[in-house]
């Protein structure tokens, strides 16, 4: 979380004695400076532009306001309409693959759409999340996207629904809090299914991480579809946390040729990087002894040794439908926010790279 201090130097403490007070810019200079109304700026630096204004207008008095250093007076804005354009987000972690990049989409997303974000870490325990809230529930913003999940996820939501704040969790996985917007898993997987099923794979195993809800979710459907295979399919889920006892009963499964699959799906790609290690470890080589995909793919899979197989989420889709939704939620009252609890699902999409292929003779089954 960033903490802001109050500065009580003046500015030409701060910066030197030739810094020189400017007076703020207002519509009405602005206007006169693009030769257009008043009302024409408002409009068009507000978002509320049509048909009437021209685009060669609107690019002009953009243009004035940002050479004229016009700043919007969102105080002002907001006693008017309620409303200041600033949303907070409170990611998982700032580290790790999926998460930072996520994040950074949602902020560049933010600002093609002229929405200011601003974006907290979320603390590791459940209390304090709820202590950082209390920064969100200002009527300084508009409402919250929760990146993931977080520590306490639910509660939270519950939390802000009674403090009347609209939110959206992005990606937080299909059994989590709504309203709420994510890929569409089942697409997802069936789609990794499909394609190890047509390399001839039929020993495939999901690895999952406890910890994180969105991949227990994908190891539920992975469970169902192997269970309405009739039979194509043999496979387990296998956890793989960080614990040496897990690794342990981890590495015996897939040391052992009754039980070795010859492929594994990884809920995601920051845990299939951390498999592959422990498969060099043990001597296997990646596709030959065993196919490994993934579940993100995160900008940096494409040059992995090998380059991984992984279901690409859509994520700039992602960010905008969020922003999409948080934006309508904000403008219904309280009462009908928490009357609905609106999902929306967008279509992942298959990579296909090196990292998966048919499976060594050996492990193929007799017919």
């Amino acid at each position: 979380m960033i903490a802001f201090r109050h500065c009580r130097r003046t500015a030409k403490e701060c910066f030197g004695a030739d810094v020189k007070t400017r007076a703020r810019i207002g519509i009405l200079e602005v206007a006169r400076l693009a030769g257009v109304s008043a009302g024409t700026v408002s409009r068009v630096l507000n978002g509320r532009a049509d048909a009437r204004i021209s685009i060669e207008t609107q690019e002009r008095v953009k243009a004035t306001a940002r050479d004229a250093g016009y700043v919007v007076n969102r105080l002002a804005t907001s006693l008017r309409t309620h409303r200041t354009g600033v949303f907070g987000a409170i990611v998982g972690s700032l580290s790790g693959h999926y998460q930072p990049h996520l994040t950074s989409r949602l902020q560049a997303v933010a600002q093609r759409r002229g929405v200011e974000l601003l974006v907290a870490q979320a603390k590791a325990d459940a209390g304090e999340v709820a202590g950082q809230l209390n920064l969100f529930q200002d009527d300084f913003f508009d409402g919250v996207i929760m990146v993931s999940d977080l520590p306490g996820h639910e509660a939270l939501c519950e939390h802000l629904d009674r403090m009347g704040k609209a939110h959206v969790t992005l990606c937080g996985g299909l059994t989590g809090p709504k309203p709420a917007v994510l890929a569409d898993d089942w697409i997802g997987m069936r789609m990794l299914l499909d394609h190890l099923i047509a390399l001839k794979h039929h020993r495939i195993d999901y690895v999952y991480r406890v910890s994180r809800l969105a991949l227990s979710d994908r190891r539920s459907i992975f469970r169902q579809m192997v269970s309405e295979s009739a039979g194509e399919i043999k496979g387990d889920v296998l956890s793989f946390e960080r614990a040496d006892i897990d690794r342990e009963v981890f590495r015996r499964i897939l040391t052992a040729p009754s039980t070795r699959p010859t492929a594994l799906i990884c809920g995601s790609d920051g845990l299939a990087i951390e498999v592959v290690a422990l498969l060099r470890e043990l001597g296997l080589k990646i596709p030959d002894d065993i196919s490994v995909v993934g579940y993100d793919n995160v900008p940096d899979t494409a040059y992995w040794s090998p380059p991984l197989t992984t279901v690409a989420q859509p994520t700039d889709s992602l960010c905008e439908a969020s922003l999409d939704l948080l934006l309508e939620l904000t403008n219904l009252s309280a009462d009908a926010r928490t009357s609905m609890r609106p999902m929306r699902l967008i279509p992942p999409e298959l990579v296909i790279r090196a990292s998966s292929d048919f499976p060594s003779l050996q492990h193929i089954p007799p017919a």
